[in-house]
């Protein structure tokens, strides 16, 4: 089966453009550029395609406006552009198992600096959430949302915030995937796992024992992994294999 080509609208083609001049150094770092006009012209496209492509330069921080001066190259272009690239990666990246798997190398240390770092307030709001999930668990009604809920706040209990944006960047990705239409279709059985592991990561956190809260994420995730692979017929003699070294070299 041949692969699918994608269509490159106008405006992607022109954000390469530009971009690939200031990583040249064709276009300088500081560089004040032509008016909106003369870069249409400059570029054949229409005023519109250049407005639309140089705001959302601006908004990534790789190009500079300033009122009644001119619009600049930023002095912080080359960050900004890998930045951009990063987040379109993310974005665009319809591998569940990449986005699992990424999740799994950071959100283990999440777990372990959330038990180090979490408040006193912090840790009464981690017992109420399992004092409502206690019903919730019994009805049967344990779903995705308190599953994001739940990754999100011992996010914010590891008090760093790059990795709390990051983490919610890849879940709201997951979000839009295949990864929903799984979860759908998931047994039962799954369910009660996911929230048996939820809660035993949170008492690991309410008893402050880093390293068992950091283990029992990374086994929760695995778990996640191998009934994702499952479900796509995927043979798992790899995965187990890496878990079965990453669970050795813990101990």
């Amino acid at each position: 089966m041949l692969p699918k080509v994608k269509k490159i609208n106008l405006r992607t083609q022109l954000i390469d453009t530009i971009t690939a001049l200031i990583e040249s150094g064709e276009w300088e770092l500081g560089m004040k550029l032509p008016n909106e006009i003369d870069l249409a012209a400059s570029f054949n496209v229409s005023r519109n395609i250049m407005r639309e492509s140089m705001k959302i330069l601006e908004n990534f921080g790789i190009l500079e406006s300033k009122a009644g001066i001119g619009t600049f190259v930023s002095e912080t272009a080359l960050s900004s552009i890998h930045n951009m690239r990063f987040f379109d990666n993310l974005k665009n990246n319809s591998s569940i198992e990449n986005i699992m798997e990424t999740r799994l190398i950071i959100e283990p240390e999440l777990a372990y600096y959330a038990t180090l770092r979490s408040t006193e307030e912090d840790l009464t709001l981690l017992k109420e959430i399992f004092e409502r999930n206690e019903e919730i668990h019994k009805e049967n009604q344990f779903t995705k949302k308190d599953d994001f809920k739940f990754h999100m706040f011992i996010a914010k209990c590891s008090q760093n915030v790059i990795l709390e944006n990051l983490l919610f960047s890849m879940l709201d990705q997951l979000r839009a995937s295949d990864y929903k239409d799984f979860d759908l279709h998931a047994q039962m059985e799954e369910v009660k796992d996911s929230y048996s592991h939820h809660r035993e990561i949170a008492m690991a956190i309410i008893n402050r024992d880093p390293l068992l809260a950091s283990e029992l994420m990374y086994k929760h995730l695995f778990s996640r992994i191998n009934a994702i692979n499952s479900s796509y017929n995927k043979d798992l003699t790899d995965s187990k294999k890496i878990e079965s070294k990453r669970l050795a070299n813990k101990k």
